[in-house]
């Protein structure tokens, strides 16, 4: 199969984040499992229009902003050898559906809503423009198309301010393995940040909070990783600071150079106003990193709160909650139990099971186009758990759901995530799939309705990454 990703960089583009992150590994995961990958995207400064890297094929058209004009171009020209298309809205989305065959599957691939953002980058009228080409245009080209949210958060914000009508399922950012062998925590208390140094991400927020934090945590210190526009300003605000001692600016760094400052770290602090997920945060979390956040959208999926990290509140203080948590996190009994706890929750994450999570997504857009799906509450975003136990159900028992449900099973039983199913649905799906009858009148059967956390670890757990 060839399988076209539509993205407005790549990861070698200066500006490149945590969106190109997603689309590299999940093409080099496809090209793993043995589809042929095309990667559609900008052209930088210097780079070659055609590139092939990790097996797949990178084509650069346009720039900045011609590039939506000329990915529709090689859409078009080439729309009869394309068999499905991960279409990713940073900002405004490509709008492929325009141009290529209805029965193509197509994913509008979403990291987070960027109503707020326009006004950040651009002047009134341009911005109006991008708030109605990433709402009202999309909702039209896109009608009822599948759509990958990559968090709850981003999922509840397409459905109540975008108001996109296709069904909406969660593909999760994924991570790196890493090693379980025990870290070498600075000597002094450190926090480490990743990130571009954009006025969204808010760096501001945290270096205003640090001599307030160092008047606490005398030794604290910062460590900055990441370029951007911001660089300059931020330099400035800690110069006027004084904080010249206490906080480095490293710039963009290789891989290696990146873990080995987090593994580093007694803390990483993301002050952003909203992210779509938030995987540096994750990143940090392989180390045993612990993570301090804003509770806002993306944010307060990644990190769990008094688990993995602490989440800041509106009435609450950045500087106090990042003191209090670098106090704490000096116990090191304290230390050993957040270590084992933020280690289990990144560990969950994977690229194997996103890219899993998006070819289930396109199979299941394939079979809606070729009206051959069950369509019962396919633009629902209720998800169902339901856990039978063993004694409800025939030896070897082999469920046929249908594409994006998962099934998990251990010695006691199966646990079931039905997407788009409601409560009532329950008993009479149950008898169609040879649960005893009995078992569901007496409450053997148990059903709940997935929370947050429940709906992004069955997600991210589904270990399904085979070609459809």
């Amino acid at each position: 199969m060839n399988t076209v990703i539509l993205n407005w960089r790549d990861s070698t583009h200066p500006e490149a984040g945590g969106a190109e992150l997603y689309c590299q590994s999940v093409a080099r995961e496809l090209v793993r499992l043995g589809e042929e990958v095309t990667y559609v995207t900008a052209r930088s400064k210097g780079a070659r229009r055609h590139e092939r890297l990790d097996g797949y094929m990178i084509v650069r058209r346009g720039g900045r902003y011609t590039v939506y004009l000329a990915v529709l171009w090689y859409l078009l020209i080439h729309r009869r050898r394309i068999d499905a298309v991960i279409d990713s809205q940073n900002g405004i989305p490509f709008f492929s559906p325009v141009v290529l065959p209805r029965r193509t599957p197509i994913v509008l691939l979403m990291h987070h809503v960027h109503q707020e953002q326009f006004a950040l980058y651009f002047p009134a009228p341009i911005a109006a423009l991008g708030r109605w080409l990433e709402s009202s245009v999309a909702r039209r080209v896109y009608s009822r198309r599948a759509i990958a949210a990559v968090s709850p958060s981003t999922r509840a914000a397409v459905r109540t301010r975008l108001r996109l009508r296709g069904p909406i399922r969660l593909a999760p950012c994924g991570l790196e393995p890493t090693s379980d062998a025990p870290r070498v925590r600075a000597e002094n208390p450190r926090i480490v940040t990743v990130g571009r140094l954009v006025p969204h991400k808010q760096l501001n927020l945290l270096i205003e909070a640090m001599p307030e934090i160092r008047r606490q945590v005398p030794s604290c210190e910062l460590e900055i990783i990441g370029d951007g526009a911001e660089r300059g300003a931020l330099q400035g605000l800690v110069l006027s600071l004084g904080l010249q001692k206490a906080v480095r600016f490293h710039g963009r760094v290789n891989d290696t150079e990146r873990d080995r400052l987090l593994s580093s770290a007694w803390l990483t602090v993301n002050p952003t106003r909203g992210e779509g997920w938030g995987l540096s945060v994750l990143e940090a979390n392989r180390f045993g990193v612990p993570a301090v956040a804003f509770r806002v959208d993306g944010l307060r999926d990644s990190v769990v709160h008094d688990v993995t990290g602490w989440l800041v509140g509106v009435n609450d203080s950045l500087a106090q909650t990042v003191a209090n948590s670098l106090s704490a996190l000096a116990d090191a009994q304290f230390e050993r139990q957040i270590d084992s706890a933020v280690r289990a929750w990144a560990s969950s994450f994977t690229w194997e099971n996103t890219t899993g999570a998006l070819l289930n997504i396109l199979s299941e857009e394939r079979s809606a186009l070729s009206r051959s799906e069950d369509r019962r509450g396919r633009n629902s975003d209720l998800m169902t758990i339901v856990e039978v136990p063993n004694t409800a159900v025939p030896v070897n028992w082999a469920p046929a759901l249908r594409l994006g449900d998962i099934v998990q099973s251990d010695i006691s039983g199966y646990r079931l995530l039905l997407a788009s199913t409601d409560h009532v649905e329950i008993p009479n799906l149950l008898l169609r799939l040879g649960v005893v009858p009995n078992a569901i009148a007496s409450g053997e059967v148990r059903v709940s309705v997935a929370g947050q956390q429940e709906t992004l670890l069955l997600a991210a757990g589904m270990g399904d990454a085979s070609p459809r």
